[in-house]
Parts: C-alpha cells; sequence; structure tokens
C-alpha cells in the first residue's frame, strides 16, 4: 500500500478548516486519500462552496501550486481550473470581505453557473 504524504498545513484543515464537498475533492485529488462519499458532483456551485475552496488552496500552498490537477476530475472542473483566476478575481471585487465570511456574490454565483456549476 503506498504511503500517502500529507502537508503539515492541510493535516491543520483537516482538523480545524471550514470543508465542504468540494474542498474535500480538491483535498482527495491532490493526496490520493479519499475523504467523500463518491459524491456524483463534488465542484464548487455557489460562491460559498467556491469561498471553501479558495480558504483551503491559501492554507496549502502545496495544492494551489498543483490545482491544476483538478482539471481531470471532471468536466466542470475542467472549465473551472480554466477560469479560476478570473473568477477569483470577479469575487474578490464583488465581495472583498469573503474571508470573512461577509457579502453577497450574485455575479460571481451567476459566472459559476455559466461554467455549468
Amino acid at each position: 500500500m503506498p504511503k500517502i504524504s500529507i502537508p503539515k498545513a492541510a493535516q491543520e484543515w483537516l482538523i480545524h478548516g471550514e470543508r465542504g464537498i468540494s474542498s474535500e475533492a480538491i483535498f482527495s485529488r491532490l493526496t490520493g486519500l479519499e475523504l467523500g462519499g463518491g459524491w456524483f458532483t463534488d465542484h464548487p456551485s455557489d460562491p460559498s462552496d467556491l469561498m471553501r475552496c479558495r480558504r483551503l488552496l491559501e492554507s496549502v500552498p502545496e495544492f494551489a501550486a498543483r490545482f491544476g490537477e483538478m482539471a481531470g476530475r471532471s468536466l466542470v472542473w475542467k472549465r473551472l481550473v480554466k477560469k479560476w483566476p478570473g473568477l477569483c478575481r470577479l469575487m474578490d471585487q464583488e465581495v472583498p470581505g469573503w474571508r470573512d465570511g461577509t457579502g453577497s456574490a450574485p455575479k460571481t454565483y451567476r459566472r459559476m453557473k455559466d461554467l455549468g456549476c
């Protein structure tokens, strides 16, 4: 059985981070340790999901550097990976306090739906 190496920051996220299906999908894909229950859709479907994914990637730089690997998870993830920087910029402009959980992001939500989320 192969040994799974999980960065310390990712271990901290497992214990203390705000988790959801899509952020757990990132964790699973990049570590090989399956957290979810084999969900049919595991991409972020709204700005709250996007926020949890972004928090994970900010908390674990090793995952942020490998985020492109998510493109192999599904067609929606492939579209998301390609459009991720612009989607994050839109969210930052629309809801500067997203890290604090404040605000609403209807433009970000619409853009996510345009991408198939």
